[in-house]
Formats: structure tokens, C-alpha cells, sequence
């Protein structure tokens, strides 16, 4: 059900922008670009590697009906410094989009692949949860791999390009 996010219609520049402090709010068929600041601690390994950088997200609700109102994301860029980042993990998985969520709060769920208790995972399988508070804009992030962590992420994120 992954939807390739490129064939929706962009958010064109003479649309307004969110004010600072406004909380995100997605719209049904109208992608939303966020672009974050954030500091990713790779553990995996005993090995705490630390990067810095930006990440830009596409964000695009399919069905504001549902609940949780559901849709996909997708990577559309990550400093290359930023190694540590879910957007240099994330991209190829992500590609063609990942599922989101809106949860009851508003807050939204970003997964890759796919939705999936913590519990549920087998060995060495790999699980990204992040979660962008709608008021805020602050992203945090937990990649696992089977019941272990593999990488932190934590940011804060601005609507526009």
C-alpha cells in the first residue's frame, strides 16, 4: 500500500507557510515538506558514533477518515555528513514512502518499515519509530534491530523547504 509520494501535488510557493509556533496540521492529498536540525547517536555495536545535520521529510496524509488518520512518508534530503541519521538508513527503504499516522494528539508516527509492536521483533530485524510532535515540531527517533537499540535521533523540525 506504499504510494510513490512524487506523483502528489506539491505545496507551491505562493502557499502560505505555517507561521512560527503553529502546530502541523496534515491535509488529506497535500504533501507537506518539514525540514529538521538534528543529532543522531548511532549505538549498535558498544559504538557511540554522534552526527549533526539536516533532513528534510515529505509527509503526505492519504486518509484523514481513519483512525489514526493514515498516510506515507519519504526522505527528500539528508546532509551527507549526517551519517547517523534515518535519512541516510531510511532512504532506500523509504524510497517510494513509508506508513505514517496520526495518533489522537496529533502528534505524528513515522515507521519503517512497517508498523510493528517492539515485542514482535525477531533477531536482527529492523524497526525505525519516530514521532514529530504537531506543536512543537521536535522529531525523536528509535531505530531497533530485534529487541535491541541501534540508533537515537532528536531534532526540531520547521515547515517549508
Amino acid at each position: 500500500m506504499l504510494v510513490a509520494l512524487a506523483a502528489a501535488a506539491p505545496v507551491r510557493a505562493e502557499d502560505p507557510a505555517p507561521e512560527a509556533g503553529t502546530a502541523l496540521k496534515l491535509e488529506a492529498a497535500r504533501p507537506v515538506e518539514i525540514t529538521c536540525q538534528t543529532k543522531s547517536v548511532v549505538v549498535k555495536e558498544n559504538a557511540a558514533n554522534a552526527t549533526t545535520g539536516a533532513l528534510k521529510l515529505t509527509l503526505l496524509l492519504k486518509d484523514a477518515a481513519s483512525r489514526p488518520a493514515k498516510g506515507a512518508w519519504r526522505i527528500a534530503s539528508v546532509d551527507e555528513k549526517h551519517t547517523g541519521s534515518l535519512g541516510q538508513r531510511e532512504a532506500k527503504t523509504c524510497a517510494e514512502g513509508c506508513p505514517l499516522s496520526v495518533a489522537a494528539d496529533g502528534n505524528i508516527e513515522l515507521w519503517s518499515p512497517a508498523p510493528k509492536a517492539f515485542d514482535k521483533l525477531s533477531g536482527g530485524e529492523m524497526l525505525l519509530l519516530a514521532v514529530i510532535k504537531s506543536k512543537s515540531l521536535d522529531l525523536r527517533a528509535t531505530t531497533f534491530s530485534g529487541k535491541e537499540i541501534e540508533s537515537l535521533e532528536e531534532g526540531t523540525c520547521r515547515s517549508g523547504p
